[in-house]
């Protein structure tokens, strides 16, 4: 048989590094799967992620998430999506060709030529920060939606935009987010706007986002430390920080806290026995 010199199928991108890389659209999950970018696992995994950033509002996602993995099932229904919004489908190309460009980029060792800085710049300006400025990658409205928050950009932007429920999203973040590096900036960025606003609700989220941040990630930087030492003492942050970050790069304030509070527990503890 003569050699098959067809082109190689362009390589699946994972689900992982797209809910970060974008803010994807219907049309443009729909294309994805449909011209092979994405596994079915993954094409139900995004879906299931846009559904819960967007909620209630989410309609074209919640379909292709109910399908599950079902190949005939899911492309039959990422079809519709891409018929019912023509004008939409025919550009919907356009993020995958950016999302393959960044891929390669995040992968140096794969080989293949250097990634193109400037269509990466583009691309990323497009369909990531264009979006979060515009309030399209997640629905503002909506708490519980917000809490489902894991692209600092987002954050970023509603800050920028002066959104009501920003401290929500920061909450969600810390819950969301896999490192600590992009979810502390934006911690204090909450502190220090309700420490200028004088804003007791937006504190009160600054500190349990920071407290979230401590007990999964292990850990808190110098600058949110200087400012929980100017909100009250014994806040969920104060417990969690000392509880599952090293004491040893804990300041002398919250180690007199953490202490004083270990000893008072256990003088109640032994007055009661």
């Amino acid at each position: 048989m003569p050699p098959d010199d067809s082109p190689a199928p362009p390589p699946c991108i994972p689900a992982e590094f797209v809910r970060y890389a974008v803010a994807l659209e219907e049309a443009e999950l729909a294309w994805g799967y449909v011209h092979g970018r994405l596994t079915a696992e993954d094409a139900v995994r995004l879906a299931f992620l846009r559904t819960c950033d967007l909620r209630p509002s989410a309609a074209g996602f919640a379909r292709i998430q109910r399908q599950g993995p079902d190949a005939s099932a899911l492309g039959a229904v990422c079809r519709e999506l891409l018929n019912e919004d023509a004008g939409q489908a025919d550009a919907a190309g356009r993020i995958w060709e950016y999302l393959a460009a960044a891929w390669r980029a995040a992968r140096p060792e794969t080989g293949g030529p250097g990634p193109d800085v400037d269509q990466l710049d583009l691309g990323r300006r497009e369909f990531l920060l264009q979006r979060a400025a515009a309030g399209r990658g997640m629905n503002w409205r909506n708490s519980s939606a917000l809490l489902s928050t894991d692209r600092p950009e987002e954050v970023d932007a509603a800050f920028e935009r002066g959104e009501e429920l920003v401290g929500v999203a920061v909450i969600g973040l810390a819950l969301a987010h896999p490192d600590a590096a992009a979810i502390l900036p934006r911690v204090a960025q909450a502190l220090e706007r309700a420490r200028d606003a004088a804003d007791s609700g937006l504190r009160h989220q600054g500190i349990v986002a920071l407290a979230h941040t401590a007990r999964l990630h292990g850990t808190v930087d110098r600058r949110c430390l200087d400012l929980l030492r100017g909100c009250h003492r014994g806040n969920e942050a104060d417990t969690d920080i000392w509880g599952y970050v090293a004491h040893r790069r804990l300041p002398m304030w919250l180690w007199r806290h953490g202490v004083g509070e270990r000893l008072r527990w256990l003088l109640r503890d032994r007055w009661r026995g």
